[in-house]
Formats: C-alpha cells, structure tokens, sequence
C-alpha cells in the first residue's frame, strides 16, 4: 500500500486476534449472565508522518483492559465507551466522529456495544 493512495477506512480488511490474556474481562451478554468470551481486536499500521505513526485499530463487541500508549484517534465506525482506573476520569462515550485522546500509562477499560469499533489513530514512532 502506498502512502499516496487513497484507503477505504471503512472497509479495509483486518485480521482479528483474541486480545491478551490479562486484557481479558468477564461481561454478561444475556439476561441470565451467561459469560462473553471472544473479544478480538486487530491492527493496520498504515504508515507514517512527520514523526508519528498513523493506522487503524478495530475492537469486536466485548470488553477489554488496556495501558494506555500516547495517542489521538477517530472513531470511524461502531459505539462503546472507555472507563479509566487510572488517571480517575470520566468515561469518554465512543461513537463515529469523536476525537479522543490518550496519554501514555492510562489504565482503561474498553466496552464496545455495536461492532467493530474501528478507530483511525495517530502516535509518536517508538
């Protein structure tokens, strides 16, 4: 792919992967508190800028734990929510158009209602 053609964001195809063991949380699914398992996520480094890495990351419906990296994105498609354990901050409401971001160390929990929640980020290079 190259960086001067255009990508379809919406449609670009990604492979999902089970999300890491210690990213895994127990959610109800149904009114009898049956267990979801199966939350994936995948990854599409798109490529570069001035510095920055620039890619697409979508999440399956579930929930999830994360750490934080340093990073801006777009929701471009699906809804959820993400909580903080630490900083203690308000939970930020994830639905197409919004612009978040996310400072390094963060200690979140990622709910994702309509799937995939696909997000357009934007990064410092490691």
């Amino acid at each position: 792919m190259s960086a001067m053609e255009p990508i379809g964001t919406h449609d670009l195809p990604l492979e999902h992967e089970p999300v890491e063991d210690w990213q895994r949380m127990e959610t109800a699914d149904s009114a009898d508190g049956t267990s979801v398992a199966g939350t994936t996520t995948a990854f599409a480094e798109l490529g570069t800028i001035a510095g920055a890495e620039y890619g697409l990351w979508e999440m399956s419906a579930g929930a999830m734990r994360d750490v934080e990296g340093e990073e801006v994105f777009l929701v471009i498609s699906g809804t959820g929510r993400i909580e903080f354990d630490s900083p203690e901050l308000s939970p930020v409401v994830l639905s197409p158009g919004r612009l978040v971001r996310l400072e390094a160390g963060m200690k979140t929990r990622w709910y994702v209602d309509e799937a995939p929640l696909r997000k357009l980020f934007i990064s410092p290079r490691d």
